[in-house]
């Protein structure tokens, strides 16, 4: 049966406007996908008063644009899409104020770190007791004496060198530039900036220690798991000698990766 010209035309709209509503739901889809992923990108800077400033700047002008591309879509009135804009920003506002009242980071002094209660797995190293476990990539690194243990070594440039005490643990480390110059110095948990301005230190708490550069890239990371086992990670310089990177099970020296672990007793690490 022949259809009318008007019956035609209320199917071709119909079929639009479902377009149009798929369409708007596929658009507010992305755009608060967008908005939850600068979220978690921010978040942890947030905790960093140094960084807090910056992060709600990019997160309420991304918040800003995504509300007035997408109320001026789907042609909202004006007056909606301002008091939108409005809230964004004083909800930016009371965030700051709320996290400058109730977060507050751990200062960078000479308060040893506290073991943080986590078990790790430290394979067939047994330790004497009272001696220290390194967990550096895939090695444990034992030091049989109750003393300084300094568990690897890059090139001609110690690592860093724990101490157990009886109020926790004890850091110093000094860090190097591809120079071979010495650019940071810890000494006793105290972190101390040689040159350039381009690396801070970050306490989340109690039982860590973390240096980053400006970008947040991990260059020293110290975790007191118990009263015996100490994480390292980090990324390592020494002059001419490549860079060492070490992560959770790994250890990148250049272009050369070591996975494979070892279990080295009152021996230091030689990279």
């Amino acid at each position: 049966m022949h259809q009318s010209p008007a019956r035609n035309y209320l199917y071709i709209v119909e079929v639009m406007n479902i377009f149009m509503e798929r369409n708007d739901l596929v658009r507010g889809t992305v755009v608060l996908g967008i908005c939850l992923g600068v979220l978690v990108y921010n978040w942890g800077s947030l905790a960093w008063p140094m960084h807090r400033g910056m992060a709600l700047l990019v997160m309420t002008a991304v918040f800003s644009l995504a509300w007035f591309y997408e109320l001026t879509m789907r042609d909202a009135p004006i007056g909606r899409v301002l008091a939108g804009l409005l809230a964004i920003m004083g909800g930016a506002v009371v965030l700051w104020l709320a996290l400058a009242l109730f977060v507050h980071p751990l200062p960078n002094d000479s308060t040893p770190l506290l073991p943080a209660s986590e078990t790790m797995e430290v394979q067939s190293c047994a330790a004497p007791s009272g001696a220290l476990t390194a967990l550096v990539g895939a090695d444990r690194i034992v030091g049989r004496s109750k003393g300084v243990l300094t568990p690897f070594k890059i090139s001609g440039c110690p690592g860093p060198s724990f101490s157990a005490t009886p109020q926790g643990l004890v850091v110093d480390d000094f860090g190097y530039d591809g120079d071979g110059s010495v650019i940071f110095k810890i000494r006793r948990n105290l972190f101390d900036l040689m040159l350039g301005d381009y690396l801070h230190v970050h306490r989340p708490d109690r039982s860590t220690l973390g240096v980053y550069d400006r970008w947040e890239r991990e260059i020293l990371y110290v975790r007191y798991l118990n009263p015996g086992t100490i994480r390292v990670r980090g990324r390592f310089l020494c002059g001419d000698y490549p860079p060492v990177t070490i992560k959770e099970d790994s250890v990148t020296v250049g272009d050369t990766y070591f996975s494979q672990p070892s279990c080295l007793l009152d021996r230091q690490r030689r990279y």
